[in-house]
């Protein structure tokens, strides 16, 4: 079996993991070869190669995921499944319709973009407010006032300025999985309003799913923030997953529709966990596991 893994062009030569990848498909009798896309479509590069067994894409390229499912390569996640995890909003929606806890999200607009409205509909004084696509704990706020408020949904209204402005200029410095459309990155900009989990504040764990098994798992914690996220100063160590957990953060992963996912567990003050976020391309610097090997052991063992 051969397989292609694809990351987006901007990604440092000198990563590592690459190797890390190669290593544990070898180990299942799998072939893999790196490749890289430099804009958000199919390259002449990448479509004259012979196609493979599978693609396990590193990023969000809608057009270069498509055109594999188009010829029947199976795609490691699904574009439509990657769509949904990209967008936070509906993300929400698809787990609270599946009966899987979430926080209660909402858009700044569907609250009357005011402090009192978002107050209102969470019924609490202290909430998140955060852009709809985004990664890696930016742009988002812990709202407690009129005027956190304001200055959270300004710091939104400029980051939607600046897309809009990389997209006009090409799109240079606008991250994939912002989109590469206009429809999409006023998408991607939309404001949400969302439940805060005080009992979480500062940590979360971070489950690794796949083939609907848990294949890795850590607690993430900030001190110094309310967000745990490793690229945002957090840190991280060993813990226990309870099977509730474990069982919660498959269930995400299945209701997105994803083969690999991250899902992100806060505590709740009753002593079960919530999800807060679904990640279709999860990172794996924190784990304690070997993620690559389970991916392998789980899709193609």
């Amino acid at each position: 079996m051969k397989g292609y893994l694809i990351y987006p062009g901007t990604t440092p030569r000198g990563n590592n993991a690459f190797g890390w990848w190669k290593q544990a498909a070898a180990r299942h009798g799998v072939e893999l070869e790196v490749y890289f896309y430099e804009n958000d479509g199919i390259s002449e590069e990448l479509e004259a190669l012979p196609l493979p067994d599978f693609v396990i894409l590193r990023g969000y390229n809608t057009s270069l995921s498509r055109w594999y499912e188009a010829h029947g390569i199976r795609t490691i996640n699904p574009t439509d499944a990657m769509l949904l995890c990209r967008d936070k909003l509906t993300t929400a929606q698809t787990l609270a319709k599946a009966g899987i806890s979430t926080p209660k999200t909402f858009t700044a607009d569907g609250t009357g973009n005011t402090y009192e409205g978002a107050c209102k509909a969470l019924d609490s004084e202290r909430f998140i407010l955060k852009l709809n696509f985004g990664s890696k704990g930016e742009n988002v706020f812990l709202v407690t006032s009129a005027e956190d408020y304001a200055y959270a949904m300004d710091i939104c209204s400029k980051e939607r300025d600046r897309r809009l402005e990389a997209l006009g200029c090409g799109a240079e410095g606008l991250p994939s999985d912002f989109g590469q459309t206009r429809d999409e990155v006023l998408r991607g900009c939309t404001v949400l309003v969302q439940q805060y989990i005080a009992s979480s504040s500062g940590r979360d764990i971070r489950v690794w799913v796949c083939g609907r098994q848990v294949i890795g798992h850590i607690l993430r914690y900030n001190d110094n923030s309310f967000k745990s996220n490793f690229a945002a100063g957090g840190s991280f160590r060993d813990v226990e997953l309870p099977q509730s957990g474990a069982a919660m953060a498959i269930a995400a992963a299945a209701a997105i529709g994803l083969d690999f996912a991250g899902i992100d567990l806060l505590y709740t003050s009753d002593g079960n966990f919530t999800v807060c976020e679904v990640n279709g391309n999860a990172g794996f610097r924190t784990a304690t596991t070997d993620i690559p090997d389970g991916i392998f052991r789980t899709l193609f063992g």
